[in-house]
């Protein structure tokens, strides 16, 4: 998770700089393939927190589960 968070912070700042040299052009290949791996970066952690989250969840009884997600 720590790994993951410099990639994005990285990642970020890369994107905001190839945005910066494509002057606001959508379309430009370099900017949008830097923003495509910030938002893959950022749909990986949060599949790593929700697989942890339902881990979490499966250690409890089915009862309480059930209290808990009504």
């Amino acid at each position: 998770m720590e790994q993951l968070s410099t990639f994005i912070t990285k990642a970020k700042t890369e994107s905001a700089e190839a945005a910066k040299k494509s002057e606001g052009q959508k379309s430009e290949p370099a900017a949008r393939k830097k923003l495509k791996k910030v938002k893959r970066l950022q749909r990986k952690v949060a599949k790593i927190t929700s697989t942890a989250k339902m881990a979490e969840e499966k250690k409890k009884p089915k009862k309480e589960r059930k209290s808990a997600a009504s």
